[in-house]
């Protein structure tokens, strides 16, 4: 029964990503939300945000999904090289964002 939460998690980051073409920020400093695999603890997100140079504005409702902010250009392409599943528009990301803070 344990495997199944990261199982759901991981299928809908799958479908998710299938329509996502579309959910990416058109402006280069706008903030994105990056999805990094539901195995990960939100130590290692972090450290990825870290890696990538962007800033955490928040986190989502569980704690591999964090909304960020560039600290320099091409923060997608970093977000993505350091681990990010999926790199949305936060807007999108709707549900996965909860109420949680940074």
């Amino acid at each position: 029964m344990s495997h199944v939460v990261p199982a759901l998690i991981a299928a809908a980051t799958l479908i998710v990503a299938g329509v996502s073409a579309t959910a990416l920020p058109t402006a280069p400093d706008s903030a994105v939300a990056a999805v990094f695999p539901p195995w990960w603890g939100r130590e290692q997100a972090a450290a990825a945000v870290a890696q990538s140079d962007g800033l955490i504005v928040r986190e989502g409702a569980i704690g591999t999904v964090l909304v960020v902010r560039p600290a320099g250009p091409d923060l997608v392409e970093r977000l993505r090289a350091h681990g990010a599943v999926l790199v949305i528009n936060p807007a999108a990301a709707g549900g996965c964002l909860g109420t949680g803070t940074a």
